[in-house]
């Protein structure tokens, strides 16, 4: 195994800081000078995501030898910084207006992270050091614990997936119900990695129909549910994964069925084109949602974020 290195410390500690002075002219160029310091800023942008989108779209030129991976992310976080400079960005509200009486819900997903045994395989022998006294205690259930999750986000890199074993000697295939290497979601995502990514464990209603998976409010793929599973955290309220879905792939009018994990493909979802047609509602949510940015106001603890429900509106 590798030692921890400098670069892995620095990410696990993250105290650098912005000036004043960068953060006021961020928040200007996404409209935050044009309103009184009490109003609400909901309906903005966020200003960290402004901030992350400018890096990653500098850094895929700057880095030695990028993966395609990162070019195709720097790409794209430069299109959304466009769209939002020039105002092509949509509220919540305009899209709760074109949305049909659906459960809609967005999820706010974070920066990819490896998961359960996934991350053992790439820890550094001397991961602890970068480990503080208290730090935040993800709810985990069986087969890994908070301190790992931790450090799958703040100290292993959540790529080439192909790379890692699929099986763990500790973890029964038949009792594992995340059966996936990765949470977060990156701008170069393909549909079945953000599904994997996406789907559970979340704090949300089992009536939920369509789920929106969302990276600094860009939303490129929407997914109808159609089995979602309770699971049991000790200790904490209950929570759900979905299971089974569809992939409403609006470009081509077509619907591409999502099953099973498979083991021999980094627990990517199985994929199959469907010959049922997408439904009209499929077509409204997708049209109104799919490939925009929608302004989300700054951060919040809960990622749960509801676009529309069915028979209530929210706006």
């Amino acid at each position: 195994m590798n030692k921890l290195n400098a670069a892995q410390l620095q990410g696990a500690r993250n105290r650098i800081t912005v000036s004043p002075d960068l953060i006021r002219r961020i928040a200007t160029l996404l409209g935050y000078a044009d309103l009184p310091a009490t109003s609400s800023v909901a309906q903005l942008f966020d200003v960290t995501d402004a901030l992350e989108l400018l890096l990653i779209a500098q850094l895929g030129e700057m880095e030695i030898s990028p993966t395609e991976a990162a070019r195709s992310e720097a790409r794209q976080a430069k299109e959304i910084l466009d769209r939002i400079v020039s105002g092509q960005v949509k509220t919540r509200p305009e899209i709760h207006a074109d949305l049909p009486s659906e459960t809609v819900v967005l999820l706010r997903m974070g920066h990819p992270r490896l998961w359960g045994y996934a991350v053992r395989q790439r820890l550094p022998e001397d991961a602890n050091l970068a480990v503080p006294k208290s730090f935040h205690r993800d709810t985990t259930g069986d087969y890994t614990d908070p301190l790992e999750a931790w450090m799958g986000v703040h100290i292993t890199d959540a790529v080439n997936l192909s790379e890692l074993e699929t099986h763990s000697d500790e973890v029964p295939i038949d009792e594992d119900r995340y059966q996936r290497l990765r949470l977060g979601m990156s701008l170069a995502d393909d549909y079945r990695q953000v599904w994997s990514s996406a789907r559970g464990h979340w704090s949300i209603s089992p009536d939920t129909t369509y789920l929106v998976p969302s990276r600094y409010g860009w939303c490129p793929y929407v997914y109808r549910v159609t089995d979602w599973r309770r699971d049991s955290f000790e200790g904490h309220r209950d929570r759900f994964m979905a299971t089974r879905g569809y992939y409403i792939d609006l470009k081509n009018n077509r619907r591409i069925d999502l099953g099973a994990p498979d083991p021999k493909d980094a627990w990517l979802p199985t994929a199959e084109l469907s010959q049922t047609p997408l439904t009209s509602r499929d077509i409204e949510v997708a049209n109104a949602i799919t490939n925009n940015v929608i302004a989300l106001g700054p951060s919040q603890k809960n990622p749960v974020i509801r676009l529309r429900q069915k028979g209530r509106h929210l706006f």
